[in-house]
């Protein structure tokens, strides 16, 4: 079965604290074991070495048995131990008997308790005794036979004037009591260590839930895209990794939405491009080879008619010709690694040579050619481009203007780039077709009629100039109005 993100994140998290929390567990039980038997054990030590000072009292004469008795007894009381003091011959001087709270109406005396130490086969707990009478300290933490339980031992030596020892003080103390404490520390320790591992979850599980979620719902947004659904987007609420991946996604749905719209667009451009070309060379064709057969199969005789022919089909194949032209223009110009010189230009020059070349079809339309040209600075380009480019843009410009029209041509400066605009009083394009007229074969007259000279190239060759030249285009066209195109060039 298949474990989710969540689940994977909680698990590790949860083994993670579980093992981290077991390790400081131990540790902390191991030295807070280690401590209160190691303050244990020191206070024996330092109480029996105080003890032994009496006992060698005991031994001057100082003190007798009773008192001795009186103050181990006490002792016993106090550090909740069993003192024994025990001669070099492994005999008992004293006991002491542990206060039984009234358990037992008639304690046995010392005596009795001696008697009943050897009768229990102590000589056993005797062995470690040795090392005490070379004047060393002996501790140890073992099942007592005679106590019947656990307990720590700690045997320090007892020494006379001279420095020999004598004897040894035996504080036997029960270890049941720092094991209940222990005991209650260790179960502290567990609550800790559960509530540690149950907030642990609840935040391990919000923080996954914070990770998974907008994965999960980057999942559902791929999924989408895959199935063409480029609209869907993720809401991304953080800054970090997670956050700059649903961003990450959201920018690539962008992107392919634009792709698949360039794409059908392009497609529809290259179908609408080939039904153009195919137009564009069967109409000539047609007609050359219709007025072709008609002049060889003798339809027609006549000189005059013969000669219309003749010039008819002349037209149709300078109109191929310049149809061919343009396609190869186009085509260089679209070559990204082609470079043109270029050098230092003035336009205001250009756009007077070209009103020049075109003054006379001016004057066939009775077109009024208003011009506005202030003193520009230069620009970088190519000149026989912008040349073409002026053509094409003027050219346009007195095609669509009627008769008896009015064209106003301005130059000028804006913003750091010297502008161009041709404005006509043409029809105007509408608003549906000017993304497209900048494409190959794109005319607003669907019809292609016989009327328009053009080739449908002009306005695609003229984008590739003002692109290859750094300049941007505006295109202001109102029905019925007129039509306004503004070039900008930047200013090297």
């Amino acid at each position: 079965m298949r474990k989710s993100l969540q689940f994977r994140i909680l698990y590790t998290f949860m083994l993670v604290v579980v093992l981290v929390w077991l390790g400081m567990a131990i540790g902390m039980s191991v030295l807070i074991r280690e401590y209160f038997f190691a303050s244990k054990e020191k206070e024996l030590i330092d109480k029996g070495f105080e003890l032994a000072e009496v006992v060698s009292e005991y031994q001057g004469g100082n003190i007798d048995l009773e008192q001795l008795s009186q103050l181990i007894n006490s002792l016993d009381s106090f550090l909740d131990s069993r003192v024994w003091i025990v001669d070099r011959t492994e005999q008992l001087i004293a006991v002491s008997i542990p206060n039984t709270h009234g358990m037992r109406p008639h304690p046995p005396n010392h005596q009795e308790e001696k008697v009943r130490i050897k009768g229990r086969g102590i000589r056993s707990i005797m062995r470690g005794l040795e090392q005490v009478n070379e004047g060393k300290v002996w501790t140890r933490t073992f099942y007592h036979p005679y106590y019947e339980e656990n307990m720590l031992i700690a045997a320090v030596p007892v020494t006379d004037k001279d420095g020999k020892v004598f004897a040894a003080v035996i504080l036997n103390s029960p270890i049941r009591g720092m094991n209940q404490f222990l005991q209650r520390i260790y179960l502290y320790i567990g609550l800790t260590g559960l509530l540690a591992i149950l907030l642990t979850v609840w935040i391990v599980n919000r923080l996954a839930q914070g990770i998974v979620k907008p994965l999960k719902e980057m999942q559902v947004a791929a999924a989408a895209m895959a199935r063409g659904n480029y609209k869907i987007r993720v809401q991304t609420e953080t800054d970090d990794e997670v956050g700059e991946l649903g961003s990450c996604l959201n920018s690539l749905g962008e992107d392919l939405a634009a792709f698949v719209a360039q794409t059908q667009r392009d497609e529809k451009l290259r179908r609408d491009f080939v039904a153009n070309v195919s137009h564009e060379l069967r109409t000539p064709l047609t007609i050359i080879r219709g007025y072709h057969e008609a002049i060889s199969d003798g339809t027609v005789s006549e000189p005059s008619i013969i000669n219309r022919y003749q010039n008819l089909i002349q037209t149709e194949i300078i109109r191929l010709e310049r149809l061919i032209k343009d396609l190869l223009d186009l085509s260089r110009l679209q070559e990204r690694g082609f470079l043109e010189e270029k050098q230092l230009i003035p336009l205001d020059a250009i756009v007077k040579s070209v009103t020049n070349i075109l003054e006379q079809k001016i004057r066939d339309k009775n077109i009024t050619l208003e011009l506005s040209l202030e003193k520009l600075p230069e620009i970088m380009g190519n000149g026989d481009r912008l040349l073409q480019l002026c053509l094409i843009m003027l050219d346009n410009a007195i095609k669509y203007t009627p008769e008896g029209g009015r064209i106003i041509t301005t130059t000028g400066v804006s913003n750091n780039a010297v502008y161009l605009e041709i404005r006509d009083n043409g029809p105007g394009i509408p608003a549906d077709d000017l993304p497209y007229i900048w494409e190959r074969f794109y005319k607003v007259d669907k019809s292609h009629g016989k009327q328009d000279s053009g080739t449908g190239l002009g306005l695609a060759i003229a984008r590739e100039i003002i692109e290859m030249h750094g300049a941007k285009v505006e295109v202001d066209s109102n029905i019925g109005l007129g039509t306004a195109f503004k070039i900008f060039f930047p200013i090297p």
